[in-house]
């Protein structure tokens, strides 16, 4: 059905979709959505080259993927196995469905320069040469929400995020590329945000298209943080995600996933 819309704040592009349910309510409508009308936007480059060869996926990204917030994690700052992470989760089925081999390059906090020379963190400057030597069937880039986080120039922003996609697929030309629209925060690091959440998802979505990379928004599944449609969905800092939420996000990219290769 491709694009089913957005939840949306102020002239958020797309369907509204009005809910006023519980979180649990929530749950079960966007869980429908993602198994019942997902079909993901595929390119030429993304069947052949994932379909043919499932071995391996290396993910990219920040909190959201790190585990961070659920109850199992154990703090550190990169990621961790845990058991409902979405991260966890996709490495642990992939591995029983397909031998796939995941690893998670993420960090706490982290932004897109942070993947660059000149990052912060050992598994976030390296990510590119990691994915050099690996060659992984899919590289699953889920960055953004922290330069929204701390109101990040949009302009910045898309140069660190566009030279990280061009630096990813010069490393490996054979892996297929999906950028995932994080969700949106519900709290922001900064007392006076000028960008809008629409300015950071504007500069993903345009790397994709020029890019030839795979999109999956996920903003079609999961409500901003701090609305009533997000109870159960956020912890109390509106910003990450619960359990439930997580288990969002693993049904849309697991659905992605196979929906790809259904053709």
């Amino acid at each position: 059905m491709g694009r089913v819309g957005r939840w949306g704040r102020g002239g958020r592009r797309g369907l509204r979709r009005s809910r006023r349910a519980s979180g649990a309510g929530v749950v079960l409508v966007v869980a429908f959505v993602v198994s019942g009308c997902l079909a993901p936007r595929t390119t030429a480059a993304m069947i052949p080259t994932w379909c043919a060869d499932q071995s391996a996926i290396v993910v990219l990204g920040d909190s959201h993927s790190t585990g961070y917030g659920l109850p199992d994690y154990p703090g550190g700052g990169a990621f961790e196995p845990t058991g409902a992470g979405w991260t966890s989760t996709v490495l642990r089925r992939a591995s029983d469905e397909w031998g796939t081999v995941t690893t998670v390059l993420a960090h706490n906090g982290a932004l897109a320069a942070d993947f660059r020379p000149g990052g912060r963190w050992p598994e976030t400057t390296s990510a590119s040469e990691y994915v050099h030597d690996v060659q992984p069937a899919l590289v699953i880039v889920a960055l953004g929400a922290n330069e929204f986080a701390s109101d990040l120039a949009p302009t910045e922003f898309d140069e660190h995020y566009r030279g990280l996609v061009a630096e990813l697929q010069r490393a490996s030309p054979r892996s297929a590329v999906l950028l995932l629209v994080p969700p949106e925060m519900g709290a922001r690091l900064v007392p006076d945000p000028v960008y809008s959440w629409d300015a950071y998802t504007a500069v993903i979505e345009t790397v994709a298209a020029e890019k030839g990379a795979e999109l999956l928004d996920l903003g079609q599944y999961l409500p901003p943080g701090g609305t009533p449609e997000a109870e159960g969905l956020y912890l109390a800092d509106a910003a990450h995600l619960t359990e439930a939420g997580h288990r969002v996000v693993h049904a849309a990219v697991w659905t992605f996933l196979e929906a790809s290769c259904a053709q």
